[in-house]
């Protein structure tokens, strides 16, 4: 049997939870598999092998080792790598020779383990915490950030899995950070399920919800528990049985090289990613442990946040309203007033202290989410404690007289979206200016603007350059910014690891009871290219008709085949065969 059909088989003895503990500490994609079969060939291929070596602690990479050298296997630490698919099961734990070539490429452990001498004296673990307090700050709120962001732009997906440049740089400036910041909070987003693809778009999934819900402790332990959940049990408990010996400030680098002998200092490298995702959300700052860091690795999450608490600034609910159109919040918000606060303001700056500005789009999207003026007017005065600037005061009203003047609406055809206005200067503006010539809008005899593109894409794009626009359906009521996150559920529910595992059950359970002449071509595929045998159920004047055969090829339509108990050479034509199972 080859390799991957053995890897296959595996994968279908497999729980539920242990192939959504392999597919998380793999870090694997495993939206587009169809099968198994997938499954294994994503799994077996050399950079995804050798990315699981070079994440394998120390005694895993010993065990390795010892395994790929023809040893007995030391059964507990054996177990570890069948669980990452990098030896078969028990009882023998044999090396598969994808891992073995992969391994050929590591140095020896005597050379990786060697620990060089003269380190950089540790600062107090007072200064760690304060630091670390920081990053998760920060990480917090530029999270944050990214969800409003996403709820008011429409950001395309680009290239496979990735985010535009332009949409990078934006981001980044917005947040005061470097390009390659801003790249970091999405990937870090995307791993947390805070957000998601769907119609070739970045929008939020529903745990963006419970995220906007949670106050900062409940961030945090959402942050660390994905941590801790990339890095798997057993690399967590070597990790920590080295920590708890320590007894000093730790350094995480120091730790992990000789901990994960294995690790490179690549960027695709697991242990690489897991570092730099610790120093992103405060487990560690400038390569030195927090104090929490290992109560994370002890699944102590509450315990984690208790600690971490302590170096973070405490929220209020204090604004100062300004006459031009800004608020500024001294300190953080309590996290119900920020979520209402940004309804209907934009940041301007985001930090200890932070800034937000009022504008037409603004409040026009408070009102699109169903605020309305008067609750407006209420949050601002309650908040600042004094009665709001005469500037903002005409503000919520021109917003409120305004609302609606410029709606977009579903059309037909190749009129996809309709823009109405009573209007007719305004709509003029639009179809003249040329910011919007992408849109190809054209004027209708009617008077209405039509686009060949999605009402949503129009949508976004007006409120790009300063036009205030609404949604409406066919009954002419308002359709929330909201709704975009709520239509993507269904999206979201189909793209969950546990979906994807439930879809493959379903796939393998199809191949035996009822597989259409797709899956037939591609079991007789896998067949000829794994050189495997397969039993053939085939239709004739007879009845159904079982061989066991080795295919060999196909040509105009007939499937050549060694039978061996027979012994010898049968041809069957593709028509007649019903079922092929892999043996």
């Amino acid at each position: 049997m080859s390799e991957l059909l053995k890897v296959a088989s595996a994968l279908r003895r497999m729980s539920d939870e242990s192939l959504a503990n392999l597919i998380t500490e793999r870090m694997v994609n495993s939206s587009g598999l169809v099968d198994f079969f997938d499954l294994a060939e994503a799994l077996t291929k050399p950079t995804s092998i050798s990315a699981a070596i070079a994440g394998l602690p120390l005694s895993q990479a010993i065990e390795l080792r010892s395994l790929a050298a023809g040893n007995k296997p030391n059964n507990k630490v054996a177990a570890e790598l069948a669980r990452q698919m990098l030896v078969s099961g028990e009882p023998e734990y044999k090396p598969f020779e994808s891992t073995v070539e992969a391994l050929a490429a590591f140095a020896k452990l005597e050379i990786i383990c060697a620990v060089a001498d003269g380190k950089d004296p540790a600062p107090a673990q007072e200064q760690i915490d304060r630091d670390c307090g920081i990053e998760i700050f920060e990480s917090l709120q530029a999270i944050t950030e990214l969800i409003f962001d996403l709820e008011h732009r429409f950001v395309r997906e680009v290239g496979k899995k990735n985010v535009g440049l332009p949409d990078i740089k934006r981001f980044a400036t917005h947040l005061r950070k470097p390009n390659d910041y801003a790249k970091q909070i999405y990937e870090l987003a995307h791993l947390l399920n805070l957000i998601m693809l769907a119609n070739g778009r970045w929008q939020l999934s529903s745990k963006s919800q419970d995220w906007l819900a949670w106050n900062q402790s409940e961030r945090f332990m959402h942050l660390a528990r994905t941590w801790r959940e990339i890095l798997g049990d057993g690399s967590a408990r070597e990790l920590q049985s080295a920590l708890d010996n320590s007894g000093e400030v730790i350094s995480l680098e120091e730790k992990l090289s000789s901990t994960y002998p294995f690790a490179d200092g690549s960027v695709s490298s697991k242990i690489t990613k897991l570092a730099s995702i610790a120093g992103l959300i405060g487990l560690a700052a400038n390569g030195w442990m927090s104090s929490w860091a290992i109560k994370v690795l002890k699944c102590d999450y509450q315990g984690a946040s208790k600690l971490a608490a302590g170096s973070l600034p405490q929220p209020q609910d204090k604004i100062i309203c300004q006459a031009d159109l800004t608020l500024i919040a001294p300190g953080p918000l309590q996290t119900e007033v920020e979520i209402m606060l940004r309804r209907f303001a934009d940041t301007e700056q985001i930090g200890m202290a932070s800034t937000y500005r009022l504008s037409a789009l603004s409040i026009s999207h408070g009102l699109e989410t169903g605020l309305t003026i008067a609750e407006i007017r209420e949050l601002l005065q309650r908040l600042s404690g004094n009665a709001i600037p005469q500037p903002i005061e005409y503000l919520l009203n021109e917003g409120e007289l305004r609302f609606g003047r410029l709606k977009i609406i579903g059309g037909e055809s190749n009129e996809r979206t309709l823009l109405q206005s009573s209007d007719p200067v305004l709509l003029a503006e639009i179809l003249n200016d040329s910011k919007l010539k992408p849109f190809a809008l054209s004027q209708l005899e009617d008077g209405q603007l039509a686009s060949r593109f999605e009402p949503e894409v129009l949508y976004f794009g007006l409120r790009e350059v300063g036009f205030v626009a609404i949604r409406v359906d066919e009954s002419g009521k308002v359709i929330s910014p909201l709704s975009a996150t709520r239509q993507a559920l269904a999206t979201e529910k189909t793209n969950s690891i546990a979906a994807d595992i439930l879809r493959l059950r379903e796939q393998d359970a199809k191949l035996g009871d009822a597989p259409d002449d797709d899956d037939l071509q591609r079991q007789i595929q896998l067949a000829i290219k794994n050189k495997a045998r397969a039993k053939f159920t085939v239709t004739s004047s007879n009845g159904e008709i079982e061989f066991l055969l080795e295919p060999i090829g196909i040509a105009n339509g007939r499937l050549r085949a060694k039978d061996r108990k027979a012994d010898i050479e049968r041809t069957l034509p593709i028509t007649s065969i019903i079922r092929v199972v892999l043996d």
